[in-house]
């Protein structure tokens, strides 16, 4: 029982060693690195009730458009504090260095982290700046981008960089946000 309960413990504390996982804003700056914001987690405003395995994620079924909706919240709810979190991530960005920043890519390892609701917003608020934004969606597996903002996915990036079409102008579609435009993602490959 002894050997056991110490070949557990070492395991244990050997695992927590070689974890390099960032877990908190602390541990960040523990490397020298700055954090340029911290954006709340966008939940719903009504609690729905879990039926255990009966229980629906959210963009599948029949509310997928709901949830698509709310995903723009700095456009839903403009004096939110996660919008106003969205203002002061974009205002970070556009302080973080010298030199003027032209485009700012958007991407994490896995599905279901936040790049389309982050890069939505994001958008949004430059947009609210005056500033001519063009948002390009290049997720090629899971595009959602169109259904966020109501658009057609085709034409898209695929769509020209298939040779499908020489016009790049015209895979650029408007949105009902002023100064803010959109290519999709085009034909998934």
């Amino acid at each position: 029982i002894i050997i056991g309960l110490g070949i557990g413990i070492s395991l244990a504390f050997l695992i927590e060693l070689l974890n390099n996982t960032l877990k908190t804003i602390d541990e960040i700056e523990k490397y020298n690195l700055s954090v340029l914001g911290i954006i709340p987690a966008i939940g719903d405003k009504k609690s729905t009730p879990t039926n255990g395995i009966f229980n629906l994620r959210a963009g599948k079924g029949s509310g997928a458009s709901v949830g698509l909706k709310r995903r723009l919240i700095t456009r839903e709810d403009p004096k939110s504090p996660i919008s106003e979190a969205y203002r002061s991530l974009r205002t970070n960005l556009l302080y973080s260095s010298e030199e003027k920043i032209k485009s700012i890519l958007v991407s994490s390892a896995g599905p279901g982290e936040g790049k389309t609701t982050t890069v939505a917003n994001l958008a949004i608020t430059y947009a609210n700046l005056g500033k001519k934004t063009l948002l390009v969606d290049t997720d090629l597996r899971r595009p959602v981008v169109h259904k966020v903002f109501n658009l057609e996915r085709e034409p898209g990036v695929t769509n020209y960089l298939s040779s499908q079409t020489d016009n790049y102008k015209g895979l650029i579609k408007k949105t009902d946000i002023e100064n803010l435009s959109v290519v999709t993602s085009g034909v998934i490959p």
